[in-house]
């Protein structure tokens, strides 16, 4: 048994116990009175009325009953609690966060993952034998289940106890989706979900995705937060290798780091080709302090930021690595790897029926090869002519072409290279553009945008305006990048291969080719897309890397039929036409391809956290995700059930036994 509110009780029992104990010290003062002499000889050795100091005390029912009393109301003030059992007929699903902040050691020397199992199992073993089962899930970057319901604890255990920790980013909604056929219940019906309790494990540091968010009709949500209050990290959040435009041999690597406690000092050292190069102090200014709203929810303020570049020649391909030396509870953002290629040309393609803001931004882009099309030209072009197939010509160009931009104009087929879409959209399953409302305003603006994703870093949109930009609908695995009033301006999908970004809008009919920022755009977007064929391109232009959550699609020769990388886990994909698609990375690190099986560059894989989110270990209080009309907000709260009523109610029946006892003794 453990109390809720001991220091009050404590605070009460002192004040009190000495209080009460000191009344029976008390003498009693007589007050002369005529009475018959023979009442004096019944029991006057009994003072019933003590109002003058003092006597030694005595050996009385009274007092004892009252102090019993006491003790009851001071234990029913402390909020006594009990571990409980799952009621009967309630299901019960465990979902435990495996994300890459899950990783922090915390004091003892265990991890929060290794502190969300051992609460996990906790609940498992309070599990009524006649409830309604258990199901374990676990998230990251996707989800699994990894136990359908059972009553069966020792299957609930396993299950638990096979949970691994990641490097992937969390996101809760793909958990929420597993569940949400669940909260039906056995009849159908979302009232038969009410007896559904799900409970989630997890310091709170969740990605929410643009979408709407999913609901859990009926279900009940408690949020177990993992972590201790005062966590202090130092991480690398992004990366950079680019080649100078004047002087490619010239290689410029650039790192931002955070800071979630006090100010420090730390030193980065570059690395290539594991030959250390430099290495330079760096200090990072403290976070900011926690703000407290109205409801006395505390939320963490902003974390201190730094960055650090260095400047290197290399004029060919080399591994790059970048490690800084501050003693924290987080490895996996301690250091970053980036693969650094030769000068590369990008082919691009707008098919367009003329828009001389987006040819000229291409250009200024760094496109060494632009060309234009209509429609019906580019209609008539077969995939073949399409496709960059990798074999440049004397001046490092593809025969086929790197990226596609359609202006105004949505594709009767999905491209065989990554593309790029304005006002309209390639027909991916669930991707389309809709037009703005006929009483929606004329002019609007970008209400949101994702800062930390690669196509939108250094780009500002809180003051670029847009004439009736409809929206866009997306399928669930799509990332929406910008939101406006109405929803989703631009957002990515992918498949096995591309990247495909579309944005719901006409540049024509905005003032974002007047804004500094379209460029920045148009940067990253050819960066980006350019390169999505062989690796994320989340480090820029000049070096691959991939998140760990991604996966990424390899080129193999002719006669392979399987395709494997040793690395901090064993992948192995197998081939189809003549690409593999590897199982999506779940640990940061190197993966070097077996044998000669994959050409350079993919046969050395860079895999990295770069997660703002997940490097920032200050757990949060609340954990908000969308349950029905009811948004879910939840304090930590593993079943423990209080039982103060209990003491009062026996409070109550002592109180009743005093007055008996006293009454009686009244009586002459």
């Amino acid at each position: 048994m453990s109390f809720l509110n001991p220091v009050t009780a404590l605070i009460a029992a002192g004040i009190t116990i000495p209080l009460l104990v000191s009344l029976y010290f008390l003498k009693l003062r007589r007050k002369p009175m005529v009475v018959p002499s023979t009442l004096l000889w019944k029991r006057a050795v009994q003072d019933l009325q003590v109002n003058a100091p003092f006597q030694r005390i005595r050996n009385n029912l009274l007092l004892w009953l009252q102090l019993l009393l006491l003790a009851l109301l001071l234990l029913a003030m402390a909020r006594p609690t009990q571990r409980a059992t799952v009621a009967p007929g309630e299901r019960v699903v465990i979902v435990v966060d495996q994300s890459g902040s899950m990783a922090t050691e915390m004091a003892g020397g265990k991890t929060r993952l290794d502190e969300a199992k051992d609460r996990a199992l906790q609940l498992i073993d309070n599990l009524d034998a006649s409830s309604g089962g258990a199901m374990v899930v676990s998230f990251a970057e996707r989800a699994q289940v990894l136990q359908s319901f059972t009553n069966d604890r020792g299957l609930l255990r396993t299950a638990v106890r096979s949970i691994g920790v990641t490097d992937q980013r969390s996101r809760i909604e793909p958990a929420l989706g597993l569940i949400e056929p669940h909260t039906a219940g056995p009849g159908g019906d979302a009232a038969d979900a009410e007896g559904l309790t799900v409970y989630v494990f997890s310091d709170g540091r969740v990605h929410r995705d643009g979408a709407e968010p999913l609901a859990l009709p009926g279900a009940t949500l408690a949020f177990e937060r993992i972590g201790e209050v005062i966590e202090t990290n130092v991480g690398i959040v992004s990366a950079s290798a680019r080649r100078d435009y004047d002087q490619p041999s010239l290689v410029r690597v650039f790192a931002r780091l955070t800071n979630t406690g006090l100010a420090t000092r730390t030193n980065v050292t570059l690395m290539v080709d594991g030959r250390v190069v430099r290495t330079r102090a760096l200090s990072l200014p403290a976070a900011d302090a926690p703000t407290v709203d109205d409801q006395g929810n505390t939320t963490p303020g902003a974390t201190g930021e730094a960055s650090v570049t260095f400047e290197v020649p290399l004029s060919g391909s080399a591994t790059i690595e970048l490690v800084h030396d501050h003693n924290d509870g987080l490895l996996a953002d301690n250091a970053v790897r980036l693969q650094l290629l030769p000068a590369q040309r990008l082919g691009v393609l707008l098919v367009t029926e003329g828009n001389r803001y987006l040819r000229e931004a291409i250009r200024a882009a760094g496109a060494r090869r632009l060309e234009l099309r209509t429609p019906e030209e580019y209609e008539a072009m077969t995939p073949a002519e399409l496709r960059s197939d990798g074999a440049a010509d004397g001046s490092g160009v593809d025969s086929g072409y790197d990226v596609i931009v359609f202006d105004r104009y949505s594709p009767t087929a999905v491209p065989p290279v990554s593309s790029l879409a304005f006002g309209g959209a390639v027909p991916v399953p669930g991707l389309s553009v809709r037009a703005s409302a006929e009483d929606a305003p004329v002019m609007q603006s970008v209400l949101t945008w994702s800062r930390d994703h690669p196509l939108m870093q250094y780009v500002v949109l809180d003051d670029v305006t847009l004439r009736r930009p409809g929206r866009l609908t997306v399928p669930l695995n799509a990332k929406v990048l910008a939101v406006g009033l109405a929803g989703p301006l631009i957002a990515e999908t992918r498949d096995a291969q591309q990247r495909h970004v579309a944005v719901s809008f006409d540049v024509l009919e905005s003032r974002w080719p007047h804004h500094w920022s379209f460029q920045i755009f148009m940067v990253n977007a050819l960066e980006t897309l350019g390169l999505s064929q062989t690796a994320s391109a989340s480090s820029g232009e000049a070096a691959l890397s991939f998140r760990s959550g991604e996966s990424a699609t390899v080129t193999v020769p002719g006669g392979e039929t399987t395709v494997g990388y040793n690395g901090p886990v064993r992948l192995s994909a197998t081939t189809r036409e003549g690409r593999a698609t590897l199982p999506a990375f779940t640990r940061v690190g190197f993966y070097d391809a077996d044998g000669t099986t994959v050409s350079a560059p993919m046969d050395r894989l860079a895999v990295n956290l770069l997660d703002e989110l997940e490097s920032d270990t200050r757990p949060v209080e609340r954990l908000e995700v969308g349950t029905g009309v009811v948004q879910a907000t939840a304090e930590s709260s593993l079943i423990r059930r209080e039982v103060w009523q209990w003491f009062a109610w026996a409070a109550l029946g002592m109180l009743v036994i005093e007055w008996l006892v006293y009454t009686r003794r009244m009586r002459v």
